[in-house]
């Protein structure tokens, strides 16, 4: 073949391939489409129904209830899953129309294990701890509401937000030690309260404090308190001795007003000194103004030189002591 109809093929040739459309680029494949999850319901779908304690006994030296809890039991109603991965509760307690502090984020239990979500038809029991001041024995009605974590801070997470969960009345009731009212200042109250154990420790420690106890002031009426001039003098009684040591009259370190279910609490040092091994009776004294002397609390305290032996002995109860 000559020059010449090599030349006249290949212009045929790449007029032939002219007349075809371009080869697109193919695209690389990409990741496999993902159906739709199912849809997630709301904490209001869920049913609630709360179990608390009827009776609850006043503890001195928490200045209320210790270590109980509320039972919140939830059950998915809605059609689809809802979440309670992390759940808080937040607590209302009202007492004769006063409300008193309560901790508004009650996790659960460390270590506790509960459900990220429940499917429709499902339900689960939350525990939550009590975390709520009652300071004062008596009737409250305790408010329930539940939200989730990522809600603290905001307003869904107050008291009146979130979830509402349900009321029920709670009785707190004192078995020896509790606040009394004082006359002068109606809806105050006051209480003499400390630790039951303490090691005997040399008289110069006990006069720098070494161990002290707590005098706690509590607004119970719907009207802010007035305080003036609070003063607290302690007594020291101790099993089979003739007479008390009294210490002096010390004044309180209290602010001006106490407002409706506001607690107050002043620690104050016993310088009379169990320097020795035994049982004692510390009684509390209590002036505000010019207003009468009122016995606001006792507390009995055991002298031991090992305190880890009060887990391992029984010791009998304290004895009543009278005092003039």
């Amino acid at each position: 073949m000559t020059s010449r109809a090599v030349a006249l093929l290949v212009a045929l040739l790449a007029a032939c391939g002219s007349s075809q459309p371009p080869v697109s680029p193919v695209a690389p494949p990409g990741p496999p489409s993902t159906p739709p999850g199912p849809a997630v319901g709301e904490l209001s779908e869920l049913r609630a129904s709360l179990h608390v304690p009827a009776r609850v006994d006043f503890d001195p030296q928490s200045l209320g209830i210790a270590r109980h809890f509320v039972s919140i039991r939830l059950e998915n109603t809605g059609t689809h899953d809802v979440l309670v991965d992390h759940l808080h509760a937040t607590f209302s307690a009202v007492r004769d129309g006063v409300a008193f502090q309560c901790n508004a984020h009650v996790r659960g239990a460390e270590g506790a294990i509960e459900p990220s979500h429940l499917a429709p038809g499902q339900s689960f029991t939350l525990e939550r701890a009590l975390d709520c001041t009652m300071p004062l024995p008596g009737r409250y009605e305790l408010r329930v509401w539940i939200h989730h974590a990522e809600l603290e801070g905001q307003e869904r997470s107050r008291p009146g937000g979130g979830v509402y969960v349900g009321a029920s009345p709670v009785e707190i009731v004192a078995q020896n030690n509790a606040p009394l009212a004082v006359p002068s200042h109606p809806g105050l109250y006051a209480l003499l309260t400390g630790a039951t154990v303490s090691a005997p420790m040399p008289s110069d420690a006990w006069m720098k404090g070494g161990y002290q106890v707590a005098v706690a002031l509590v607004n119970g009426g719907p009207a802010p308190a007035t305080l003036d001039s609070a003063r607290v003098s302690l007594l020291v009684f101790k099993e089979g001795a003739g007479l008390p040591c009294a210490g002096r009259e010390q004044p309180l370190d209290e602010p001006d007003v106490l407002a409706p279910g506001e607690v107050h609490v002043v620690r104050v040092p016993v310088t009379c000194a169990p320097t020795e091994p035994g049982r004692y009776t510390i009684v509390g004294r209590f002036v505000m103004g010019s207003g009468p002397q009122l016995e606001i609390g006792r507390v009995g305290l055991l002298a031991i030189r090992n305190p880890d032996l009060l887990f391992t002995t029984d010791w009998p109860p304290l004895p009543h002591l009278e005092t003039p």
